[in-house]
């Protein structure tokens, strides 16, 4: 019978990044906060309004400066966890390839809200969350990787709700951005597919 575990370097390697992770994920939240804060203390400036502004060429930049504009500190405490707790298992299970990950999410996802979205002022990091959470979902399964098929079932406990988000329902919510980070996820799961694999060892055993 063959035996398969993962490699002790790789599991070792494996380890190590999580706390990195973790301290990313608390600096890209802390941005976050820091942007709210800054907007609340002066509104006169109004960031809110670099937001994606659909098919409207100025707006092209709110691609990359809408996940760090909230709406409001109910729209922002909603984020937080569950991207800290994202952001973590993206950096921490794909170390490789976690930068290139993040950087398509966004732009990906910004891209097709811009493109596709009703017109609006699209703002927050929803669109980023459910990509983020969407790859480390379909990779774990893609993959065959048993710590990440862990974190995607803890994930689909925690989250799983977070599907219907994507169905239109109130106006002020920019559910085009939660099915195009969907969609983005799904992409980017299938085209990594063959990167950040688990190291495994095996061996055969007799009965």
């Amino acid at each position: 019978m063959r035996i398969y575990q993962l490699d002790e370097q790789y599991t070792l390697a494996r380890k190590k990044a999580w706390p990195r992770a973790f301290r990313l994920a608390l600096i890209f939240a802390g941005i976050i906060w820091a942007v709210f804060l800054l907007d609340f203390i002066l509104p006169f400036i109004g960031l809110t309004n670099f937001g994606i502004h659909p098919r409207h060429v100025t707006s092209l930049f709110g691609i990359f400066t809408t996940v760090f504009l909230h709406g409001s500190l109910s729209h922002i405490i909603s984020n937080t966890l569950p991207l800290v707790l994202a952001i973590t298992a993206l950096f921490g299970n794909y170390p490789k390839t976690a930068k290139k990950i993040m950087f398509y999410s966004i732009l990906l996802t910004g891209l097709l809200v811009w493109s596709f979205a009703r017109p609006a002022n699209h703002i927050g990091a929803s669109g980023l969350l459910y990509c983020l959470l969407t790859y480390i979902f379909f990779s774990g399964f893609i993959k065959k990787d048993i710590q990440s098929i862990g974190l995607s079932l803890v994930i689909a406990f925690l989250y799983g709700s977070l599907i219907f988000g994507i169905i239109p329902d109130e106006a002020h919510i920019s559910w085009e951005s939660h099915l195009f980070g969907f969609i983005t996820g799904v992409f980017l799961a299938w085209f990594y597919r063959h990167k950040d694999k688990p190291i495994y060892r095996s061996w055969d055993e007799e009965e």
